[in-house]
C-alpha cells in the first residue's frame, strides 16, 4: 500500500496530510499540532465542526488536542512538584483554559502556534511527521517552571494511525509528566443507542464536586452493567476517570468505539471516557493519560531527571 506525505500553507497555516488508499489524516502544525481530521474511505472519524480560522481564536475542542503540562483539571491555580509550592502569576493567568468551575483545563499548548516541524517522511509502508515544541517561554515557565522539550510523532501505517509523544527535561530538576490528549471521535448521536465501548480498566475513579479525584477507586462493574469490559451506550452517559487498565499480551490496553480501535501502551496508564447524552455533542471521548488528574498537586505521576525522556504512544485503528 502506498504512503503519502504533503506540507502545505492554507489560510497561513501549515497542515500535514499523511495519506494511503484508505486513510488520509490531517494535521494543523500551527494550531497545538492538532489531527483536525482522520477520513475512512470518505467517512470523517472525527469531530471538528470549525474552519481552521474559528478553532485556532475560539475556546472550544475538538479533534485530537494535546494536553501539556497537565491533562484534565487542577485543583487550583497552582502545582505542588518536588516538595515546592508554585502559585501561577496574576499576570499569565490569562493563558489558561477553564473548566465550569474555573479551574485550570487542559494545560496551556492546547492551539499554540510555536510548533515546529522538523521531519516528514514517506515510503512504500508508511509515512510520518515529527513536530517539535520548545517549552521555554516566560510566561509558560511561569505556570510550569521546567525547562523541555516535547516531540510528536504521527505515523500512519496500513489502517493504524499512531502517535508517539516524547518529552525531554532540559531543566536542572527533576521533572513531573502528565500529558494526555483529548480525541473527539464522531459518531451519529441519533443512533447513539447503536454504539457499544469497550473499557479495559478495573476501577473507576471517584471525584468530588469539582471533577478532582477524593483518592477512593471502586470496581466500575459495581457502577455500571459492564460484560467483559463492553458496554452500550443506550441511556448511559460517562465522564469518568479509570486505573488499572488492562494490558494484553501486545501490552496494549484496546479502547473500542464500535469498530474503532484505540490502543494505549503501558505509559498511558490511564484513561478518562467522556461520551455526554446530547444531541449537540455528537462524540465519544478516550483519552489516554500518563498520569491521573491533578497528579501535579498529588505527586502521582512520573518525574525524569535532568536529559532523561519520557515517551508514550497510542494508535487509532480503523
Amino acid at each position: 500500500m502506498n504512503h503519502s506525505i504533503q506540507k502545505y500553507v492554507a489560510d497561513g497555516i501549515e497542515i500535514i496530510e499523511l495519506k494511503n488508499a484508505d486513510i488520509t489524516a490531517r494535521l494543523a502544525v500551527n494550531i497545538g499540532n492538532t489531527l483536525f481530521s482522520l477520513n475512512y474511505r470518505e467517512q470523517e472519524i472525527l469531530y471538528f465542526p470549525f474552519s481552521l480560522y474559528e478553532y485556532s481564536i475560539n475556546k472550544k475542542l475538538a479533534g485530537i488536542p494535546f494536553m501539556h503540562p497537565w491533562a484534565n483539571r487542577l485543583a487550583g491555580d497552582f502545582i505542588r512538584v518536588n516538595g515546592q509550592s508554585f502559585n501561577f502569576p496574576e499576570t499569565s493567568k490569562k493563558i489558561l483554559y477553564r473548566d465550569a468551575n474555573d479551574l485550570p483545563l487542559h494545560g496551556l499548548l492546547l492551539k499554540s502556534d510555536k510548533w515546529k516541524t522538523i521531519e516528514l517522511h514517506e515510503d512504500e509502508n508508511s509515512c510520518f511527521h515529527i513536530a517539535e515544541f520548545i517549552f521555554k517561554d516566560e510566561k509558560l515557565l511561569s505556570v510550569f517552571p521546567f525547562e523541555h522539550r516535547v516531540y510528536i510523532k504521527y505515523q500512519l501505517k496500513g489502517r493504524t494511525l499512531n502517535i508517539e509523544t516524547t518529552v525531554v527535561n532540559l531543566d536542572s530538576k527533576p521533572m513531573p509528566v502528565s500529558f494526555g490528549y483529548h480525541p473527539y471521535f464522531l459518531i451519529d448521536a441519533a443512533k447513539r443507542n447503536n454504539y457499544t465501548v469497550i473499557v479495559p480498566a478495573k476501577e473507576m475513579i471517584h471525584v468530588d464536586e469539582k471533577m478532582i479525584p477524593t483518592g477512593i477507586s471502586t470496581i466500575k462493574e459495581d457502577k455500571w452493567n459492564f460484560k467483559d469490559d463492553s458496554i452500550s451506550l443506550k441511556n448511559i452517559s460517562f465522564d469518568h476517570g479509570f486505573q488499572n487498565l488492562k494490558f494484553n499480551e501486545n501490552e496494549l490496553a484496546v479502547f473500542k468505539i464500535n469498530d474503532i480501535e484505540i490502543a494505549f501502551d503501558k505509559n498511558y496508564s490511564f484513561a478518562q471516557v467522556y461520551a455526554p447524552d446530547h444531541a449537540g455533542k455528537p462524540y465519544v471521548c478516550i483519552e489516554p493519560m500518563t498520569a491521573p488528574t491533578n497528579a501535579l498537586n498529588t505527586g502521582s505521576c512520573t518525574y525524569i531527571q535532568t536529559g532523561e525522556k519520557y515517551s508514550a504512544s497510542f494508535s487509532i485503528s480503523l
